[in-house]
């Protein structure tokens, strides 16, 4: 153990808990610190920790082998796994604000995998190869992640771009482990190539998929409501307040109509500021014989970035007859970024009115 010669005797049994603390610990932090994709504080501790990481790697590949200073070579492993866990942590809570858990399940996973497996890995991280395939793995998901916020854009030609910036620092880092190693490098260099151009393939079937958050953007707000009134800079609303027990909901599962009467779907979308973009509300209907999904309306909408709370439109439709219907949030290529489901039942309620 790691300067264990001066640990108390009585601590030392509970050492071995301490990476699963601190890991538990800085995932804490995080949740509580990390937010915005824009903000300049997050971007600094994403930045240090790519820095950080990238120089443990290059250290640990100029360390020989037949050195007698141990303790170095253990310090630079338990940097490089702090600050693997720590990426992981604010990639994946950044990550989660954007999109819907059961749309991004997979990738969400991918990065909880890299957070959870840090400690499992810890004892791989000998290897060189591993070592640089996490490595970009992460830079390349912050590179998806900061290049729209600097773009002030999103799309399929902001994801190439970013793509391209990942593949152009993890190529330096290559050329400078290339550099700095003693022994033969170009069967290692060789290999490591082939696997980042694989993640990099694999990244993009993920986006093109939809499987990726549709970063930067952030559902903050969505309701099904009765109807809508611009007051000023706020919005008035009536809607049937949903069951106790439905904490998550802004609205009602159940929404009551009568017959050509409207029903609003009301979002509020967070973008990075000066980011301008179009979302679409799509309005759908379940059809349980085919068991499907039926768009009835897909409604575009511009947006601009920089309100804390999102940006604020709305849609209706008076299509609506009884069933089970949904509204979801969605970019202009179709990666969703929210949506509300609901059933549609015709009678009356008791209405509520509330500002947005």
């Amino acid at each position: 153990m790691l300067f264990s010669p001066h640990i108390p005797h009585w601590v030392q049994p509970y050492l071995r808990f301490f990476p699963t603390i601190a890991l538990i610990a800085g995932f804490i932090i995080d949740a509580l610190t990390i937010n915005r994709p824009d903000a300049l504080f997050e971007n600094v501790v994403i930045l240090g920790y790519l820095f950080l990481s990238a120089a443990a790697i290059l250290a640990l590949q100029a360390h020989s082998p037949t050195e007698q200073n141990e303790n170095r070579r253990l310090l630079l492993l338990t940097a490089l796994q702090f600050s693997f866990g720590s990426l992981a942590s604010a990639l994946l809570i950044l990550y989660a604000h954007s999109g819907t858990f059961a749309g991004n399940a997979i990738f969400i996973g991918i990065l909880t995998s890299l957070l959870v497996g840090n400690e499992l890995l810890r004892s791989k991280y000998a290897r060189m190869h591993l070592r640089v395939i996490i490595w970009f793995t992460l830079a390349l998901t912050y590179s998806t992640l900061i290049v729209p916020v600097l773009l002030n854009s999103i799309g399929t030609f902001v994801f190439s771009v970013s793509v391209l910036v990942a593949l152009s620092v993890v190529a330096l880092l290559i050329t400078l482990l290339s550099s700095i190693t003693r022994d033969p490098f170009s069967h290692e260099r060789r290999n490591i190539r082939l696997s980042v151009l694989l993640i990099a393939v694999f990244f993009s079937m993920l986006y093109f998929t939809h499987l990726i958050p549709p970063v930067p953007l952030a559902l903050k707000h969505i309701g099904i409501y009765h109807s809508i009134e611009r007051d000023g800079n706020s919005y008035l609303a009536t809607y049937e307040t949903p069951r106790w027990y439905e904490f998550w909901r802004s609205t009602n599962e159940v929404f009551h109509y009568t017959p050509n009467t409207p029903v609003f779907c009301f979002s509020a979308v967070f973008a990075p500021r000066n980011l301008k973009t179009e979302i679409r509300h799509r309005w759908e209907m379940y059809d349980p014989e085919t068991e499907k999904w039926n768009t009835m309306a897909r409604i575009p909408f511009p947006i601009s970035g920089g309100r804390t709370e999102g940006f604020r439109g709305y849609t209706q439709t008076t299509q609506i007859r009884e069933g089970l219907w949904r509204c979801s949030v969605e970019t202009s290529r179709g990666s969703l970024i929210g949506r509300s489901t609901f059933r549609a039942e015709l009678g009356s309620a008791v209405y509520v009115e509330k500002e947005l």
